[in-house]
């Protein structure tokens, strides 16, 4: 009797190591800002492997944040409002993510005909808010600071800045937009594009930009990233992008993800 009370507590003790074991190795997901959209929530997260290696980093929308939005009657002069900065949880800091910010632009912007629709900017910013912040028009250097393009082997392959002035490309609090020129947006035909950006000579974000239209068709994307040919800083660069729907959670996804370990040069 004793023998197999003694047999059955050492395989209870076994399957307690075990599950602890697996759960040592379970992909773990921390948040950390959130803030009302509409008539729902949003709020960012980091995915951690087994190792507590950042793996992805994103916002997660709830369903219900798509409805209740602000319509003013007419496109507002000048470059969309800057939304204010998500933080990250503390896990992300192994990243070049620092933080995110969400923008709705109800009417679009320009270029006309191309980005013209109601759409979400979700911005990724390698830098942090206070640096976002200082790309103000009240600066003197602004529009040198502007012009000051990173050197072209640190901006991701194919990219670009539109045929547009120097004052219209510096967007306050923002910064100057790069599109990819291997796939062009054909006007009227905007569904989800990247776009990354950069200021004074530095790399500074990418940019998933989708419209609610197509987001409300519950999407199972993911694209890949461009790279540089080389790197600003030595960290994890993301590689890949997604949108999503999570069914069971309601919510929609927008993630970067394929963090790869990227040494400065």
């Amino acid at each position: 009797m004793r023998t197999r009370s003694l047999t059955a507590a050492l395989a209870a003790l076994l399957v307690l190591a075990t599950a602890a074991a697996c759960g040592d190795d379970a992909d773990k997901t921390y948040y950390g800002d959130e803030r009302a959209l509409g008539n729902g929530q949003i709020r960012t997260f980091v995915t951690t492997d087994g190792s507590g290696t950042p793996t992805e980093v994103g916002l997660r929308i709830q369903e219900a944040a798509l409805e209740g939005l602000p319509m003013p009657a007419a496109m507002p002069e000048g470059p969309p409002p800057a939304s204010p900065p998500l933080a990250l949880p503390e896990e992300a800091s192994g990243t070049v993510i620092n933080h995110l910010t969400f923008d709705w632009v109800p009417h679009g912007h320009p270029p006309i005909g191309m980005f013209d629709k109601p759409h979400f900017d979700a911005h990724f910013y390698f830098v942090d808010a206070a640096a976002v912040a200082a790309i103000d028009p009240q600066d003197p250097e602004f529009l040198t600071k502007a012009a000051h393009s990173p050197d072209s082997k640190y901006m991701p392959a194919d990219s670009s800045t539109l045929p547009e002035p120097i004052e219209v490309q510096a967007v306050p609090a923002m910064g100057v937009h790069w599109v990819d020129m291997s796939k062009p947006v054909a006007p009227g035909e905007f569904t989800q594009t990247l776009i990354n950006g950069a200021w004074d000579g530095q790399y500074i974000f990418t940019e998933p930009m989708f419209t609610r239209e197509w987001l409300l068709t519950k999407p199972s994307f993911t694209g890949d990233i461009p790279q540089p040919q080389a790197y600003q800083r030595s960290t994890r660069y993301p590689t890949t992008y997604s949108i999503s729907y999570d069914d069971k959670a309601k919510e929609y996804v927008v993630t970067v993800g394929g963090l790869t370990e990227r040494t400065a040069s």
